[in-house]
């Protein structure tokens, strides 16, 4: 019986494998990821990145964590009548074969509840999370703000 049993479990499993291949994690390609700088008695900042996606299906970014914060929302700028405001969004979508950058003054993760100072030069490690569950991995490099890296 185990020898008619082993070969339909190792087609079973060889069928598997293409599901788990291709994950949205390893089709996105993350640019430049740094956040904002604040000084010590501030809990509340911002990180940037661009998103490109190598595969062939739109991605989205639906989540990101991280142990030095308390929490960590996807956010935008909106005009309010005149006046620029942050919203949270469900979501960020990365059109196959494009390119999502999230910047100062656009699309951006909110970081909240920071639980020590970020400080310029430093490495802040952020976990991506994407709409098929899979995640990746980041360094955002703590960035002193400027005027300058608004052009980033």
């Amino acid at each position: 019986m185990f020898k008619q049993l082993f070969p339909a479990l190792l087609l079973g499993l060889t069928l598997a494998i293409p599901a788990f291949a291709g994950s949205a994690a390893d089709d996105i390609q993350v640019i430049d990821p740094w956040a904002r700088e604040v000084p010590p008695g501030l809990t509340t900042s911002a990180g940037f990145l661009g998103m490109k996606n190598t595969g062939d299906k739109e991605h989205k970014l639906v989540a990101a964590e991280s142990a030095n914060t308390g929490m960590i929302e996807l956010h935008t700028h909106i005009n309010d009548k005149g006046v620029m405001r942050m919203r949270p969004v469900e979501n960020i979508p990365v059109a196959p074969g494009g390119t999502t950058m999230l910047q100062p003054g656009g699309l951006h993760l909110m970081l909240m509840m920071i639980k020590k100072p970020l400080k310029a030069g430093e490495k802040m490690a952020i976990t991506l999370v994407f709409e098929d569950g899979s995640k990746k991995d980041i360094e955002a490099e703590v960035r002193h703000f400027t005027m300058e890296n608004m052009k980033h």
